[in-house]
């Protein structure tokens, strides 16, 4: 009972995912390395709508069975780093995708207040225990623990969420969001203020 070529090639094509996933382990890591040691990100207008209009492109694209909300009043524009910032509402909205049934909707809207912007991702999903929520940003952690290394996720997603949006000179909230489910909310400063 030798290897067949059917069972060599599933190996090669397991041995390409976890190649992907830890090629994708070391890049997160080193993301929050670089913000963690103070190296300083790119400072340069990036357009939030750009941004978050992508990210739901993007996420209709990965599971088009979703609705995928947007609600983006325009250009708004903050200085920082593009790739990271479309880092951050990435990991926020996969983040929904993952923890949320298939048939449940994503809001991501962008929304400006005095000198802030906010970016919030919504989902309608199971929502997070009261013990969870002091501890989401923390590295490695998983609301879910349940979630094996397989159904993807590194437990660092949030923590660069938090780690790159301080650098920016923002802050990151999480609230239950009405009816249920959890509300990602990024604040970021707008550019010349």
């Amino acid at each position: 009972a030798g290897d067949s070529p059917t069972d060599a090639e599933l190996a090669r094509r397991r041995i390409e995912e976890e190649a992907i996933r830890m090629t994708g382990l070391v890049d997160d890591m080193l993301v929050l390395a670089r913000v963690d040691q103070g190296r300083p990100l790119d400072h340069e207008p990036v357009d939030l709508q750009a941004i978050a209009t992508d990210a739901a492109a993007d996420a209709r694209a990965v599971a088009p069975q979703r609705d995928i909300n947007l609600t983006v009043p325009g250009r708004v524009v903050v200085n920082g780093d593009d790739t990271r910032l479309r880092q951050v509402l990435g990991n926020l909205v996969r983040n929904a995708l993952v923890h949320t049934p298939p048939q449940t909707p994503i809001d991501i809207s962008l929304s400006t207040e005095d000198s802030v912007a906010r970016l919030s991702v919504a989902d309608h999903g199971p929502g997070l225990a009261a013990d969870d929520l002091d501890r989401i940003f923390e590295p490695f952690y998983r609301a879910d623990p349940s979630r094996s290394r397989d159904s993807g996720g590194s437990g660092l997603g949030l923590s660069i969420v938090t780690a790159v949006v301080t650098a920016h000179g923002g802050h990151v909230k999480v609230r239950e969001t009405e009816g249920g489910g959890a509300t990602f909310e990024v604040e970021l400063p707008l550019a010349g203020t």
